[in-house]
């Protein structure tokens, strides 16, 4: 057995959300999720992750998943042997996460200096608007006063346009993106495309199903389109690329912000936007995407504002803007027995 240098452990946790969302064929109403700790007898490092629901991931699944190499991790593994011993997915995010800050930790410098990147400025995020009756998601968009842009999730009924008016007549101030969730057909696609246009709508994500989206390499779309679903990991990037115009990485998705970052500077090689989004998660979740977020077009970092409850300290929403404060995550000035 090799010689245990840090200390692995791990929960589930569940995190209630204020009111259940909806969106395209599943209601959440928390976020259950996996949270990590790796300690070495002087600093910790945490991260937490939800995993990708469609991929059947659960909180069950990645624990069971991070125990399976839990050797591997104790005997010092760094964040690039990571990428070799779990595949992408909630696991390998969550231990990441925890290595990132354990590595902070241990050089006293916030992660952002640690990755080498820029200080962190405030980030545009979109609030996101579940699926319901056109009132209801009309009254949200009025009492998301303070949101500078707007995402409306979608699921291919005949309610769509009826909602996306609503909330356009509420809001007629600010942008507005459509999340599809893969619930379209083709008919609706081409019945909603002049409604998008007329309601100034600026992005569609993931109009079609994994495996169904072909047809948009035929599509002469006016409106730009996001690929979430579809893009899993760098093997997806061909296909892609010849059907939509920007990338969602997901930190869940592609398993880490060491990942992440690699991926967000092919993707813009290969000439697309980059967004980031976000599972169900607290603030723990969203200080990685934070970082990675400083490198996209496109910010979608808002999962903790459906909790009822988030982490002390948690990430700040402040007139559209995303702040997240480095005592949430990795060195802040404190050491690891205070946290």
């Amino acid at each position: 057995m090799l010689p245990r240098l840090l200390t692995l452990s791990l929960r589930i946790e569940r995190w209630p959300l204020a009111v259940p969302f909806h969106i395209t064929g599943h209601v959440i109403d928390a976020a259950r999720l996996v949270s990590v700790t790796i300690a070495d007898g002087y600093h910790a490092g945490h991260g937490e992750a939800s995993g990708v629901f469609y991929l059947d991931e659960t909180p069950e699944s990645i624990a069971a998943q991070i125990e399976s190499v839990r050797t591997s991790i104790e005997a010092g593994i760094t964040r690039a042997q990571l990428l070799d011993v779990l595949p992408p997915g909630g696991a390998r995010n969550a231990v990441d996460a925890a290595l990132w800050a354990l590595e902070s930790q241990r050089q006293a410098l916030p992660v952002w200096r640690v990755a080498g990147l820029p200080a962190p400025r405030p980030l545009l995020t979109t609030m996101t608007i579940g699926v319901d009756t056109p009132h209801a998601m009309a009254q949200v968009a009025r009492a998301l006063i303070h949101a500078r842009a707007l995402k409306i999730k979608l699921d291919g009924t005949a309610a769509d346009a009826v909602r996306l008016a609503a909330i356009r007549e509420i809001r007629p101030d600010v942008p507005l993106a459509v999340d599809a969730n893969q619930g379209w057909s083709r008919a609706h696609f081409d019945a909603m495309m002049p409604v998008l246009q007329q309601l100034g709508v600026g992005m569609l994500e993931q109009p079609f199903a994994i495996g169904a989206d072909a047809c948009l390499e035929e599509i002469d779309c006016p409106i730009p389109l996001a690929a979430d679903e579809s893009f899993q990991d760098i093997g997806d990037l061909p296909t892609v690329a010849c059907r939509y115009d920007i990338v969602n990485l997901k930190l869940d998705k592609c398993g880490g912000l060491t990942r992440a970052l690699d991926l967000a500077a092919r993707v813009r090689e290969a000439g697309l936007s980059v967004m980031v989004g976000c599972m169900a998660g607290t603030s723990l979740a969203i200080a990685p995407a934070f970082l990675l977020g400083q490198q996209c077009n496109h910010v979608d970092l808002d999962g903790p504002i459906f909790l009822a409850h988030d982490r002390e300290p948690g990430a700040a929403y402040v007139d559209g803007l995303l702040y997240c404060p480095p005592q949430i995550w990795g060195h802040a000035g404190v050491t690891a027995s205070s946290r």
